[in-house]
């Protein structure tokens, strides 16, 4: 059959005869699908002045057709070829994992919640938008309702999932997808409102999409309520599935490699290596080089300094004895025979470990063992029996800090997801706890401490009032940069709350908060450096935590604190 149509135009003049689809004078692209679901392949010049020579129309593929995942469609002989070594595709699909800037295509919109805004302010909200940060992009952190907004039209049946975090129940996140008559698709509740993460956990959300043109919306609003700052939601890896084919092959990005033909994604170079566009491997650095994971280049490594190691204390040992000792930071990337370059500390000498916290008792092994119910001790001497007509009063009492107690746990977290989840966020230091090195300053470093629920003494429980329980704790940080600090709590397991934050340096104070229910609660410490990744270090920015305080608590017959 003839095609509805033949390119033509008064205007064409005279050309060479034509060459293959790869040449410079044209390209080959389909006409729109007809009722039938078929199509003409069209040869299109690059100069709409010249028209002669062209390749006549030919049928097309099915409007239905698309290439796996690893090849393209070849125009010119209209079949599947495997993508080179260092390029990729989707077949079928788009994949958005690079946040530099907001890819085409996507649009970001700030209102507010209610028509009216707070003070009537109507450029409140001007500046609030999703922001790239390199490998995610980053919610609003304040009152404003922002959208993220991307069109794309399916020519079958696809869908779209999501890499998100959404570890802060004071932004209300949800996803929803309307058709190009504003409709919005039919959605459970589980589909349109997303589920909130542990800190540092990543999810992904996938709904199924219809065939033709579907806007998506990721939108996030912010409920301060007197919350002095809230963590954003991030996005990464957005794909989508159910596109039109793909004519062609997607390079990997700088510092990515695909080694061999046929890839449907690229790999991130090792640390010690880098790459340029469109790479089929990577090459190592040079002598005296560094690079961390995905870097597109490496950087001379500076001399070593105090700020690239950091101290720890060692375990007691069996003469109660312990020392401090120091750690390279990981990954190491400073030259310790540079000229100028700091060594490693010698460990320091053996000294007597810290007493053991009120409510425990130094046992024969020179560990701290708890009291035996009904006994008291002030963590200096031995238990003794509560006089008669006394209770125990139970609750932790955290003063020294030789081990970490068992009820306690650190762990370090990266938005970016780099590489210091094997590390420890915080260090015991004899009479305080503090924030560790990590492994790049916009790291979170996470301390951790479990309460299974609180017990008001008998003498007190015929008492009025709201309050159960307490928590009391003396911190500090030092700081030269953006840094934050955030105090959290999560009941049941539910969702984390931030109680109270803290920006910048701040002397030596005390904190407490109330508890109202008997509930299990997991109470977090967050500190973070800098929100930014930077090129020089800061590890000399950090926290101390000297004290924690908790009256009282119910101990489920695990008798870990006992106070006079």
């Amino acid at each position: 059959p003839s095609p509805p149509w033949t390119p033509s135009s008064p205007s064409c003049t005279a050309h060479e005869s034509s060459r293959s689809s790869r040449s410079m004078d044209y390209y080959y692209q389909y006409t729109e699908c007809d009722a039938m679901g078929s199509r003409w392949r069209v040869a299109i010049p690059l100069n709409p002045g010249t028209c002669s020579g062209l390749p006549p129309p030919s049928r097309g593929t099915d409007c239905s057709f698309s290439c796996s995942a690893g090849q393209f469609l070849e125009m010119s002989t209209q079949s599947c070829t495997p993508c080179a070594a260092g390029s990729y595709s989707l077949g079928s699909g788009l994949r958005f994992d690079q946040w530099d800037a907001l890819p085409a295509g996507f649009i970001s919109i700030a209102s507010f919640l209610n028509a009216k805004p707070p003070n009537g302010d109507f450029q409140a909200c001007s500046n609030s938008t999703w922001t790239p940060q390199g490998v995610y992009l980053e919610s609003n952190r304040d009152e404003c309702t922002v959208s993220l907004v991307y069109v794309v039209h399916l020519e079958k049946q696809g869908s779209v999932a999501f890499t998100y975090q959404y570890p802060d129940n004071n932004i209300f996140f949800e996803f929803y997808v309307q058709n190009e008559q504003c409709q919005e698709m039919s959605q459970s509740d589980e589909q349109k409102w997303i589920k909130v993460t542990n800190n540092g956990e990543w999810a992904t959300h996938a709904i199924n999409l219809w065939a033709g043109t579907n806007i998506l919306y990721w939108r996030t609003t912010g409920m301060l309520l007197g919350v002095k700052m809230i963590q954003p939601v991030l996005l990464k890896d957005i794909k989508i599935e159910g596109v039109a084919y793909t004519s062609e092959c997607f390079p990997c990005r700088p510092g990515w490699f695909s080694a061999s033909a046929g890839s449907s994604s690229c790999r991130p170079c090792p640390s010690g290596t880098f790459s340029g566009k469109s790479a089929t491997s990577c090459t190592a650095c040079p002598p005296n080089h560094y690079s961390l994971e995905g870097w597109a280049e490496c950087k001379v490594r500076p001399p070593c300094d105090d700020r690239d190691y950091f101290q720890i204390h060692t375990p007691c040992d069996s003469e109660g004895k312990t020392q401090a000792a120091y750690r390279w930071v990981e990954p190491k990337i400073c030259d310790e025979n540079g000229v100028g370059a700091a060594a490693l500390p010698a460990s320091g000498p053996a000294k007597p470990c810290p007493p053991c916290n009120p409510g425990f008792y130094n046992s024969n092994d020179s560990t701290c063992s708890p009291c035996p119910p009904g006994t008291r001790s002030d963590g200096t001497s031995a238990c003794r029996p509560c006089p008669s007509g006394t209770e125990p009063v139970l609750g932790y009492d955290y003063r020294w800090w030789n081990i970490l107690p068992s009820n306690m746990k650190t762990s370090c977290f990266n938005v970016g997801n780099s590489k210091c989840d094997g590390m420890n966020g915080w260090e015991v230091a004899g009479d305080h706890v503090r924030s560790g090195a990590g492994s790049s300053d916009n790291d979170y470093l996470i301390l951790n401490l479990h309460v299974p629920g609180f017990k008001v003494p008998a003498s007190l429980s015929g008492m009025s009032g709201g309050e159960v329980g307490q928590i009391t704790f003396e911190f500090e940080t030092l700081c030269s940069a953006d840094c934050e600090f955030y105090f959290m709590m999560d009941v049941h397991s539910k969702s984390t709350t931030v109680v109270e934050s803290w920006n910048g340096s701040k002397g030596r104070q005390s904190y407490s908060h109330s508890m109202s229910r008997n509930d299990s609660v997991t109470f977090t410490w967050a500190f973070q450096r800098t929100s930014h990744a930077l090129d020089v270090s800061l590890n000399d920015n950090k926290t101390w935590i000297h004290s924690f305080f908790f009256p009282p608590v119910d101990l489920n017959g695990n008798l870990s604190s006992i106070m006079n």
